[in-house]
């Protein structure tokens, strides 16, 4: 398509000519309801279509003035490229003139004009005034070097200067791309007789066409696509920029909601938390606490949720901060789109900004600090950023790329490009080829050295065994077996661990095979059992039994390990057998006495301090003693 597709769209105070104007300019009368009609105000949202003298073709969005309405304008205002803000020559800027004006800039309307409406019922003098009021709103603002055009709809005067501006306005604008996905938010829904349902609204992106599958999010409904429409003609396909009609199978008017976000299956998620780089408005009555219940405007949703200030201060009006909304109901929100925050107790817009994260975990006050850089990371909008950052917070479970797609709607050529790029940094790591399974790289190396260290650290407690089951290991750290296997790899590229069968070891893991284990085992039980409590000394072991110290360590840890030794301390261990019988004279003195010394305990048991001191240590860790002075008393018989 060579023609761009825009949508201009109008603002400004209840009965400050609107959609005269529009009807002066298009010849359509956008106030189609019968009550609108009989109260003479916009209430609901009204569409037409301009067709300037070059040729080009502008969509017309129409939004009701009243305060009372300011809903029902913020959902027409998301799909604006052009704003036309009126104010009446006759009453100058109004409240909701300033309201308007704000919804725009925060929802990041970037072009525009400012039209004095009603200057046949004024004198110069006055629409001068007026014109040094509009010069005071738009200071420092996207309408601050926009024109200013005086006309009336009444008489015709001004509006041929209007369609030139317009002109102008129109070949600045930049096409929006139709790469990413598509994505309708529905702001009516309607039936027509021998069509059926019939939705509308402004494609935010992508393109849709004929026949094709869509769902309605976040309701789930799906449907396929009977007919498109575009400013009155039939289309085979409808792009981003338009204002489109589509006729849906199969559905009922009343099962849709405006809100509702119009998709292909599977392009779209939607979510209850996202975070907000959000800027609260200088015009703010009062400062935005710390936690408050505000109304969402997202889209065409307008939506109950509580908004959280991350750093844990009230934010007074002008400043902006880094906020998490929590939504009371689900909605389709996606990387980089805009919403605007009221207060609905004071019918009052108090601020707004820009998605930076919309599948966030639920944050607290405390991980402030921690979270800071990446929302400023995130708040800068570098792709590579951005996608890591998404990615990182998933942890070891991974993001596949198709939620990639549906948070961010890149397009897939820019998507690809920036996860290609991370993956050769290594920033990333593919491991799930089929279901594309991402991991940040920096978490895939945390566990790459967690699956050593269990390797290794059950290489010391089993030294005799070849290596540890996989399926141990992967159960212990909790992996999924794609995540596992591709661990495994890298591991076993980077010599790193060995695979043999169903085993795992490290690549200087030797199991020594010169002795033979059992027969040590037991003539190191056999040695303990007739010491009784005069313990060999650990020192002279190899001596004794003819073998080497590195061979003995394992098989006290075994022995241990089986209940066939007890560890009193490093180098003195004990039979469970002698052990009781000491304990048993312990009590029996205790009880007889009411406590018992290390002099005692020696005369008693006939020991060198030197194990005395550890066996009363280890009653003692037994919950056998205590200690009390420099005697022990009896906790348990």
């Amino acid at each position: 398509m060579s023609e761009k597709h825009i949508i201009l769209g109008t603002a400004g105070h209840v009965d400050h000519g609107k959609t005269t104007l529009v009807k002066a300019l298009t010849g359509t009368d956008t106030d189609r309801l019968a009550e609108e009609k009989k109260r003479g105000i916009t209430i609901e949202l009204g569409f037409a279509h301009l067709r300037l003298p070059g040729g080009q073709l502008l969509g017309v969005i129409d939004v009701p003035g009243h305060e009372r309405f300011i809903k029902n304008m913020v959902a027409g205002a998301g799909g604006v490229d052009l704003v036309m803000l009126l104010v009446a020559a006759d009453e100058g800027v109004m409240p909701q003139t300033r309201e308007h004006f704000d919804v725009c800039r925060l929802l990041g309307v970037e072009r525009g004009l400012v039209v004095i409406s009603k200057c046949d019922t004024v004198d110069e003098e006055l629409i001068e005034l007026v014109t040094e009021e509009i010069k005071d709103l738009v200071a420092d603002s996207f309408l601050e070097d926009a024109p200013i055009v005086p006309v009336s709809a009444q008489t015709g005067a001004g509006i041929d200067v209007l369609l030139g501006v317009l002109e102008k306005l129109a070949a600045e604008v930049q096409e929006r791309p139709d790469s990413g996905a598509f994505r309708l938010p529905v702001d009516r829904a309607f039936v027509i007789k021998g069509f059926g349902t019939v939705v509308t609204g402004t494609v935010i992106s992508g393109s849709l066409g004929l026949g094709e599958g869509v769902i309605l999010s976040p309701s789930g409904l799906s449907s396929r696509v009977r007919s498109l429409q575009a400013y009155g003609e039939e289309r085979e396909r409808v792009f981003a920029g338009e204002r489109a009609a589509i006729n849906l199978q199969g559905l009922e008017k009343s099962e849709i909601e405006r809100g509702e976000v119009l998709a292909r299956p599977d392009t779209v998620i939607p979510v209850s938390m996202f975070d907000l780089h959000y800027t609260h408005l200088a015009s703010a009555s009062s400062p935005l606490p710390a936690r408050s219940k505000m109304l969402i405007h997202s889209g065409t949703a307008a939506l109950m949720g509580t908004v959280v200030v991350l750093n844990g201060m009230e934010l007074e009006p002008g400043n902006s901060a880094f906020v998490q909304v929590r939504l009371e109901k689900p909605a389709v929100v996606v990387y980089g789109d805009r919403v605007v925050l009221r207060s609905f107790a004071r019918r009052e817009t108090v601020g707004g900004g820009r998605v930076i994260n919309p599948c966030p975990a639920k944050h607290r006050f405390k991980e402030y600090p921690l979270l800071e850089p990446d929302l400023k990371r995130l708040a800068e909008g570098d792709p590579s950023a951005v996608v890591t950052i998404l990615v990182k917070q998933s942890g070891f479970q991974g993001m596949p790329l198709a939620e990639l797609k549906a948070y961010l709607n890149f397009s897939e050529k820019a998507l690809n490009k920036v996860v290609t790029d991370l993956l050769a940094r290594r920033e990333l790591v593919r491991f799930d080829n089929e279901r594309q399974l991402f991991i940040a790289g920096d978490t895939f190396e945390a566990l790459a050295a967690k699956v050593i260290g269990l390797v290794l650290d059950y290489h010391r407690r089993e030294p005799l065994r070849e290596g540890m089951a996989k399926e141990e290991v992967r159960s212990r750290l909790e992996l999924s077996a794609p995540l596992f296997h591709a661990l495994l790899q890298r591991l076993v590229k980077g010599g790193k661990l060995v695979v043999d069968r169903d085993l795992v070891r490290t690549p200087d893991h030797r199991v020594r095979l010169a002795v033979d284990v059992d027969k040590l085992k037991a003539r190191l039980v056999e040695l303990y059992q007739a010491a009784g409590l005069n313990f060999p000394d650990y020192g002279a072991l190899p001596e004794k039994l003819e073998a080497e110290e590195e061979d003995i360590k394992p098989l006290l840890v075994m022995l241990v390990k089986e209940g066939k030794l007890l560890k009193v301390r490093d180098g003195i261990y004990i039979t469970p057998e002698h052990y009781e019988k000491m304990r048993s004279e312990v009590v029996d003195f205790i009880r007889e006495k009411g406590s018992m010394t290390t002099q005692e305990f020696k005369a008693r048991i006939g020991l060198s301090r030197k194990y005395i001191i550890p066996l009363f240590e280890y009653l003692d860790q037994r919950k056998v003693t205590a200690r009390k002075g420099e005697a022990r008393i009896l906790l348990q018989g």
